[in-house]
């Protein structure tokens, strides 16, 4: 069924599930690294994060079952650049709770709160997802 959509109709249904399963943010590799803008998804079905890589690019993982009881779950992550790119297809479609969180964070960083990628030159960015 996934195959028979249209390029917008896959974009809207990925952004559910990332509404539900996935999470971003700016994160650094570790301490005193440099921030980059993260978008990732973790969940125990494969199928539903090579969906995430075929359309957005990005890294999938597999990740053995934290605990003895837990399945094993996959990760898809997008980071940088592509992440910003991969988050202004699905945010218009994403609740209004994750909507407020991109839009405050595209709004920290034009007011040199952290790195400025080239990405978010625009003075518009966030006039451009509805609140």
């Amino acid at each position: 069924m996934f195959d028979q959509l249209t390029q917008k109709e896959k974009i809207i249904f990925l952004a559910g599930v990332f509404d539900g399963e996935g999470s971003f943010g700016m994160w650094s590799a570790g301490k005193g690294r440099k921030r980059m803008l993260v978008a990732k998804v973790e969940t125990t079905d494969a199928d539903m994060v090579a969906r995430f890589r075929e359309m957005f690019g990005g890294d999938f993982f597999a990740n053995k079952a934290r605990q003895k009881q837990w399945k094993n779950s996959f990760t898809w992550k997008v980071v940088r650049e592509q992440a910003w790119k991969t988050l202004e297809q699905m945010v218009p479609y994403m609740c209004l709770r994750r909507r407020q969180k991109y839009n405050g964070l595209v709004k920290s960083i034009e007011h040199g709160c952290e790195d400025r990628g080239s990405h978010l030159q625009k003075q518009t960015r966030v006039q451009e997802v509805n609140e």
